[in-house]
């Protein structure tokens, strides 16, 4: 008979699904999904989460959060009430703070509390990248000069194992002719209070009027309310089984985020051949490396030489199946599966 693991989670995100997915081979996974959009319902979700928690944890071997926060407040708290082992999966927004466009958990004081709470209790965190857990952060000078948990919480002892973000190089790859002088970024929430900043929206707009003759495709952008030029293509959603040959036909992909843990848009866009151009933030330049442009700064002057260079390069696609090799040979799902079992199977 399976052992039984209590999943905590704030959305099905595809990194999520990916990772139930893997304890599931192993485990019987019982999740909870606690909706942090939705401000007013929080006492309600507090209690729905103490009713599956206390039907749950008698037989439970482990509880598992995917980031740290409100909703893996209660669960780390349980746990160590009842004696249970508990893991914090960290992917970003729960490490960060950027005050110029009020995001990431540290920049609440409520919500760091709860943050720090949840890391500083768990038994092992397990980053997606080292830059989550400190890194110097020199991209713009709008914010803290450094980023990750541990920078915002400095005495914090809790064990950390990092766990790069894993990919279906089989799902992901490219069977069109690319489209030339093409761009793509995908984004959700890019009509909120900050995610239109965050995402690097902002810069996209900006150099999409420097180069007329190229067109700049922003799926997630359709709620945004901002004057483009013609060159720039505003997209609903797009469904799963469409989007692999979507981005495959796309000769860039393109992520100017103002933070970032280890994308997975920018991933699966470099395993369907297109030449990444990313900012100097979190995990992405270590992806990345020499298989792409990195925007030092966040800079429009730096980012039209980049993107000048990129489009005189003469050997787009080389450098495509280049960034497609990075990911194949470094982020296989197979991988993260093998160490994310053997870190869980340790604390059980």
């Amino acid at each position: 008979m399976k052992a039984k693991l209590l999943y905590f989670h704030a959305g099905k995100s595809s990194f999520v699904n990916k990772d139930i997915e893997i304890l599931h081979e192993k485990y019987t996974v019982l999740d909870f999904f606690f909706d942090t959009t939705n401000k007013k319902k929080y006492f309600s979700l507090f209690a729905k989460q103490v009713a599956f928690i206390l039907t749950n944890i008698f037989g439970s071997k482990l509880f598992v959060c995917q980031f740290a926060g409100h909703h893996a407040f209660l669960p780390i708290l349980f746990s160590k009430i009842f004696f249970k082992r508990s893991v914090i999966v960290a992917g970003g927004t729960d490490c960060v703070s950027f005050p110029s466009i009020g995001y990431g958990n540290f920049n609440n004081k409520l919500l760091t509390r709860t943050t720090a709470f949840s890391f500083k209790k768990c038994d092992l965190i397990l980053p997606v990248h080292q830059t989550l857990v400190e890194y110097d952060y020199t991209y713009q000078n709008n914010d803290f000069k450094k980023q990750g948990y541990q920078f915002f919480i400095p005495n914090i002892k809790t064990h950390y194992q990092i766990i790069h973000n894993g990919y279906d190089s089989k799902k992901w790859f490219c069977d069109t002719e690319k489209e030339k002088n093409s761009f793509v970024t995908i984004g959700a929430g890019l009509d909120s209070r900050f995610g239109f900043n965050l995402k690097g929206i902002d810069l996209i707009l900006e150099i999409a009027s420097q180069f007329p003759h190229c067109t700049f495709y922003i799926v997630g952008g359709l709620g945004i309310d901002k004057q483009t030029t013609a060159n720039v293509k505003l997209l609903d959603k797009i469904p799963n089984n469409e989007l692999r040959q979507f981005i495959s036909n796309k000769q860039f992909y393109m992520q100017l985020s103002m933070s970032e843990g280890f994308p997975n848009a920018l991933s699966e866009g470099m395993l369907c051949e297109c030449v990444p151009i990313v900012s100097n933030v979190g995990g992405m330049p270590d992806i990345v490396k020499d298989c792409g442009y990195i925007l030092k700064h966040k800079n429009i002057s730096e980012l039209y030489e980049l993107v000048n260079g990129a489009l005189n390069n003469f050997d787009l696609d080389k450098l495509g199946k280049k960034a497609r090799k990075r990911v194949v040979e470094n982020y296989t799902f197979e991988k993260r599966k093998e160490q994310l079992l053997l870190a869980v199977n340790k604390l059980i």
